[in-house]
């Protein structure tokens, strides 16, 4: 027995989500699933709507400075948008991101 404070509490529920799961049935809400599945399968357009806005200023040129500003948020949080951003569309620069986004019509220019 010893030192039962270094033990992990015992699960609750019976273990993991997926293993409660009934055969052939997913572990997630039908809503978390089917959104899950959505961006696997278009990736590039499972931008939210806060990325979508955030591209749509860096096309119209505005720096982190200025987005930061007209939407509210702090320059981090733009930086931020632009990696998952520059991630969903696999490109690497802004200028790539716009020219992405503009193609596939998530922009307007």
């Amino acid at each position: 027995r010893g030192v039962s404070w270094l033990r992990p509490p015992p699960a609750r529920g019976g273990g993991p989500a997926a293993a409660r799961a009934p055969p052939g049935r997913s572990a997630l809400a039908p809503s978390v699933a089917h959104r899950l599945m959505d961006r696997m399968r278009t990736p590039a357009e499972a931008l939210t709507r806060r990325e979508l806005e955030v591209l749509q200023l860096v096309g119209e040129g505005l720096s982190n400075l200025q987005i930061s500003k007209k939407l509210f948020l702090s320059q981090a949080t733009v930086k931020s948008h632009l990696v998952h951003i520059y991630a969903k569309l696999g490109v690497d620069s802004r200028t790539s991101a716009v020219a992405a986004a503009t193609a596939r019509r998530l922009i307007r220019r």
